[in-house]
């Protein structure tokens, strides 16, 4: 009998193909995050700093850095509601969860291993000591180089979250996790207040962030996640003038970012105060829309999967592009970024081809672990 109502709860599961194609949508801005050469920065492009550029900037990084706490959001929102819809097999679905996230950082570390090697290899040519460290901290921190921190921060985000059973716990971890973002936002947007400063307080900021970049790792991540739990045990709030909220919400990001490049402070735009605002708000208009297209939700599906396999993919194809590129001495992109359009197109086309191909080997007995990379 108990099975029997577990097996209703899930045929009357809703289906959320909208949040689907939020999170194709967020996988195309992500690989446009990393689409830079390895190395480069916003001033080796030669942009001026005039207040034109730096709008434009801000518009940009606002854009972009939506991405990610999406991805997390949805992710938390998506395996809680799966729990609250069956409660006896929260630590089964935590489980399978935390394992399938554990075979794509495996499968994919693998994937990326020689430019691990030739990383290790360059740090100990070039008897760089400091740059090792700070290669194999990041590597144990981050679980892998070459961007894949997000795997285990979600991870360890997912499992501190589950382990609240109250509202009461939930309330203080929620607080936590704020401070912890708040903290990220100075590491790392406002990086630049502390970084000249010879005081001890300075020092120690830039020493911790230095070595374990805190600054939008899990403490980032925590955050989002805790937030995905609180709209899969409330639901959408009916909240007057949200879709108005929401463009009012991303002006200010545009000013916070815009004030930080002016006055010289950010480093790294990856996390700002006003972001959890803006997911807040975006995410409570995304639950408010309900669509029972079938057609549309197929769709959605298909988007998501390509979206989830170009989470993972793209970060080696960059990589190693560059590095043959380099080794050529024909990286035009070093030098015209204008043209990284084109290794772009041809990234998130071969991400179609390839998750497509995937999905179809993933199908023999002896490739299924494959599946865990869509």
């Amino acid at each position: 009998m108990s099975s029997d109502l577990n097996q209703t709860s899930l045929e009357k599961r809703r289906y959320y193909p909208v949040l689907d194609l939020v999170r194709f949508l967020a996988a195309l801005l992500i690989v446009g995050v990393h689409i830079f050469p390895e190395g480069s920065t916003t001033e080796g492009i030669g942009l001026d700093r005039s207040v034109p550029t730096l709008l434009g900037l801000s518009f940009m990084n606002a854009c972009l850095r939506i991405a990610v706490p999406a991805f997390f959001l949805i992710s938390g929102f998506l395996l809680f509601k799966k729990i609250g819809d069956d409660p006896e097999h929260k630590w089964q679905h935590i489980g399978a969860f935390c394992l399938r996230i554990l075979f794509l950082h495996i499968f994919w570390y693998a994937v990326g291993l020689p430019l691990t090697i030739r990383d290790i290899t360059g740090f100990v040519s070039q008897s760089d000591t400091n740059g090792l460290i700070r290669y194999i901290v990041i590597t144990l921190w981050k679980g892998a180089p070459r961007g894949y921190w997000f795997l285990v921060s979600l991870v360890l985000s997912v499992v501190i979250t589950a382990s609240c059973r109250s509202k009461k716990s939930m309330t203080v971890l929620a607080v936590i996790a704020g401070t912890l973002y708040v903290y990220g936002c100075l590491n790392s947007a406002y990086f630049g207040i502390f970084l000249l400063n010879n005081d001890p307080v300075s020092k120690a900021f830039y020493q911790v962030g230095e070595y374990l970049e805190l600054s939008f790792c899990p403490l980032q991540a925590l955050l989002f996640v805790v937030l995905g739990r609180f709209f899969a045990e409330h639901g959408s709030f009916k909240i007057k003038g949200n879709a108005v909220i929401l463009p009012a919400v991303f002006l200010l990001m545009m000013g916070e970012l815009f004030l930080t490049m002016y006055g010289n402070l950010y480093v790294y735009p990856d996390a700002f105060f006003s972001l959890p605002i803006f997911a807040f708000f975006l995410m409570n208009l995304l639950l408010g829309i309900n669509v029972e297209n079938e057609k549309f939700t197929e769709v959605a599906k298909k988007l998501k999967r390509v979206g989830s396999f170009s989470y993972l993919f793209h970060f080696q194809f960059f990589c190693y592009m560059h590095w043959i590129l380099d080794a050529t001495g024909n990286n035009i992109f070093r030098d015209q970024y204008g043209w990284l359009f084109i290794p772009y197109l041809i990234c998130v086309a071969l991400c179609f081809g390839l998750q497509t191909l995937f999905e179809y080997l993933s199908k023999n007995k002896y490739l299924g672990f494959l599946r865990y990379s869509y």
